[in-house]
């Protein structure tokens, strides 16, 4: 009989985390590799894939540098070719890839911020998923882990199109539960509050801010890249194969 630890195992499954050179993505991507899954590692920057991808390899598992912008068609496309090339199969997609090129008010961004959040933030991962599913998914089933954010539940003052994209990654999230679920595709979503990456660097460099996200939280302090990846091991295994539509939120119990 399967013990649960055999439950977490990812053995003989594929992934690829978008975003996933660096911070959170790449926190995951390590992770992943070790409960035992084959990873591709994608980002805008060839050389920082390649650093992690190194990574994993030297402690023995397998992985693929993919790089790519997420926001563009024909780098998906591209990215999940050369995935379905090398392994034949995508088992679990991560769609970490994300931005917020604009701190500030609601006044001041321009449309052209807008369209660059939202087309990395939400078109990349509706492509990545569309595209993975009629590669894969649709017919073998598997697990979509969409990283979302605490902003995408709760306002924020100066991320308004951050959280506004956040939202609806959430809300694609459970729409696509339900309209996969039938497929045996599983989606569920992770919510990091503050996490001390270069991507919030802004936030956790500004003591007001800094200071006001630690007192905000049950823990009493902001949080890091590798306490996300344990959630998403779990969402991808089958420990979670009951588990769809759902939003875990990580963030140090700042919503509690």
């Amino acid at each position: 009989m399967p013990t649960i630890l055999d439950r977490f195992s990812l053995r003989d499954r594929v992934a690829l985390v978008t975003g996933g050179s660096r911070g959170i993505g790449r926190a995951i991507s390590i992770a992943l590799a070790q409960a035992g899954a084959a990873v591709g590692v994608s980002s805008r920057k060839a050389e920082a894939c390649e650093a992690v991808v190194a990574e994993i390899t030297k402690a023995g598992g397998q992985a693929l540098s993919v790089p790519g912008h997420a926001g563009r068609t024909e780098d998906i496309d591209r990215t999940v070719t050369a995935m379905m090339e090398r392994f034949g199969r995508i088992d679990i997609l991560v769609n970490n890839a994300a931005t917020n090129p604009v701190f500030a008010p609601i006044t001041d961004f321009t449309e052209e911020q807008f369209e660059k959040t939202n087309s990395l933030n939400v078109r990349g991962p509706l492509l990545f998923t569309q595209r993975i599913c009629r590669a894969w998914m649709t017919e073998h089933g598997g697990s979509i882990i969409n990283v979302a954010s605490v902003g995408g539940i709760k306002g924020d003052p100066f991320l308004g199109i951050y959280g506004a994209t956040k939202a609806a990654l959430i809300s694609l999230t459970r729409s696509l539960a339900r309209e996969l679920g039938p497929s045996g595709v599983r989606v569920n979503a992770i919510a990091p509050g503050l996490i001390r990456t270069d991507f919030a660097r802004v936030l956790v460099e500004t003591p007001e801010i800094h200071d006001r996200a630690v007192a905000s939280t049950a823990l009493g302090r902001i949080g890091e890249p590798e306490e996300m990846a344990g959630a998403v091991v779990w969402l991808a295994s089958d420990a979670a194969s009951f588990v769809t539509g759902s939003v875990i939120v990580l963030d140090g119990g700042a919503l509690a």
